[in-house]
């Protein structure tokens, strides 16, 4: 009586047949993982192919399946059957990517001789204050003028003008916090 004949699919399956009786190469491409991601990826690309494809190409493709067959089942080794998949893949697309936007390059800033702060004129354009009301009385505006505005030049050899205008502003910045001899100025 005549065995019959197991008829291997037309096509490549995306996933390898693992039941019945398997020879020793399809039994590691079930087993391996590498050698199972080169089949799926081989019948993808297969698959691919076969779009829109002639009777000439499939005729080809159906060729190349019997021969990744035999040279499969005849492997004995994980590294026979890889090199038998890998004959029929394509090789990976070049991809290149795109350039990318990147900013221009910082350069640092040369440093240059800066000119220092602009001094406050002591006189604000007239007499100072201690030589107007007296030193005693000039030092206690300065001192009213450092308490609101801790980072102002108040000093009694500014204008008296400049240093009572510079305490109302002071004031009027401390809100509800303002000290008492804010409302005597």
């Amino acid at each position: 009586m005549a065995r019959p004949i197991d008829r291997e699919p037309e096509w490549l399956a995306v996933y390898p047949s693992c039941e019945g009786r398997l020879r020793r190469g399809q039994w590691l491409v079930c087993d391996n993982k590498g050698l199972n991601w080169l089949h799926r990826t081989l019948a993808g690309q297969w698959a691919e192919d076969r779009q829109g494809a002639s009777k000439q190409q499939l005729w080809v493709q159906r060729q190349q399946l019997q021969a990744l067959a035999s040279e499969r089942d005849a492997c004995e080794t994980a590294g026979c059957v890889a090199t038998a998949y890998r004959r029929y893949l394509r090789g990976p697309q070049r991809w290149t990517p795109e350039p990318e936007w990147r900013p221009a390059p910082v350069r640092p800033r040369p440093v240059h001789y800066r000119p220092r702060e602009k001094r406050w004129n002591w006189r604000d354009n007239g007499p100072t204050c201690a030589s107007k009301i007296g030193w005693q009385k000039a030092a206690l505006l300065a001192r009213q003028c450092a308490v609101v505005n801790p980072d102002g030049q108040c000093g009694p050899q500014r204008g008296c003008e400049t240093l009572k205008t510079m305490i109302l502003d002071g004031c009027w910045d401390a809100g509800d916090r303002k000290p008492g001899f804010c409302n005597r100025v």
